[in-house]
């Protein structure tokens, strides 16, 4: 038997009727909603792993706790927490940028850690643009100053990749910063009528 507890609510499945967690998941989420929390066998599991779930066989004796909520809900509780990590990040990169001129290997995980970022930020604001009805953005501006920033990476010039850390990202991540601030105003905004 597999249990799943989705919202509260126990459900029993063989793991023989779906075989994978992807075709489990797909037949019991709920339409319109977003997966907020995952738990397997009491391991919390970040939802954004979800895709790398789908393929897992399903193996008796498991225990799916699954919480769903509004995209709306969601996205009040995530977007104060996301503005507070773009804020720290914005503080680091002067730090990130003069580690790198220094020669520091870190320096270098926090650049990829930092493109990770603003790749999940990015994938966030694309959902957030079919979720709600937000105001046309230009975002021309920050593509340029991606590119920039892509640019001076295959160059490898550090001193170049340093500027452009300090530079070039901040404008990107005020750019983020902007618009999910923007975003949670809206959503508070409608909260309240």
């Amino acid at each position: 038997m597999i249990k799943v507890i989705l919202n509260g609510k126990e459900i029993d499945f063989q793991a023989k009727d779906f075989v994978t967690f992807g075709k489990l998941y797909d037949e019991i989420s709920p339409k319109n909603k977003v997966l907020k929390s995952l738990v397997i066998n009491n391991i919390e599991v970040p939802t954004q792993k979800l895709s790398e779930l789908r393929d897992s066989l399903l193996e008796e004796n498991t225990q799916i706790v699954m919480e769903f909520s509004e995209p709306i809900e969601y996205l009040a509780e995530i977007l104060p927490g996301i503005l507070d990590y773009i804020e720290t990040a914005m503080k680091l990169l002067p730090s990130v940028a003069e580690s790198l001129r220094t020669g520091q290997a870190k320096s270098f995980r926090d650049i990829e850690s930092l493109s990770e970022s603003i790749s999940a930020l990015d994938s966030l604001r694309q959902s957030i643009c079919t979720i709600l009805q937000m105001p046309s953005i230009d975002t021309s501006a920050v593509l340029v100053r991606l590119k920039k920033f892509l640019g001076t990476l295959e160059g490898q010039s550090v001193s170049e990749i340093a500027n452009s850390v300090q530079n070039d990202l901040s404008i990107v991540l005020k750019f983020y910063h902007d618009f999910f601030e923007l975003t949670l105003s809206k959503i508070r905004e409608v909260g309240e009528k």
